[in-house]
C-alpha cells in the first residue's frame, strides 16, 4: 500500500502530470476522473490496471509492471475493457 506523502506518491503525481501533458491530440474534450476509490478495473490488450479518468475517446489507466514498476497511459476506450475483480491480474499496489 502506498501512504500519501511517500515518494510513490509523488511519482504517482508526476506520471499524472507527465499523461495529462503527452494526452492525445485529437480528443479535446473533458477529462473525468474516477473516484480514488471507486476506478473501474480493467484490461487493456492483456494489461491489468485500474481506470484513472477518461475522456470521450480515451480512458487513463494505472498499472504495475512486473518489476512493480508504476505506469500511466492513454488509452482508445475500444481497447479497454472492464472486468471483474476475480478476471483481474493486476498489482496488488494500486
Amino acid at each position: 500500500m502506498i501512504k500519501a506523502g511517500s515518494p510513490e506518491d509523488m511519482d504517482r503525481m508526476v506520471a499524472r502530470l507527465d499523461a495529462d501533458r503527452i494526452r492525445p491530440m485529437d480528443d479535446s474534450s473533458r477529462i473525468r476522473d474516477f473516484p480514488k476509490y471507486g476506478r473501474p478495473l480493467v484490461c487493456v490488450n492483456g494489461i491489468y490496471g485500474k481506470a484513472v479518468a477518461w475522456s470521450d475517446r480515451y480512458g487513463l489507466i494505472e498499472w504495475l509492471d512486473a518489476s512493480g514498476k508504476y505506469h500511466l497511459g492513454w488509452a482508445q476506450s475500444g481497447n479497454i475493457k472492464r472486468v471483474s475483480p476475480e478476471e483481474w491480474k493486476g498489482g496488488g499496489g494500486l
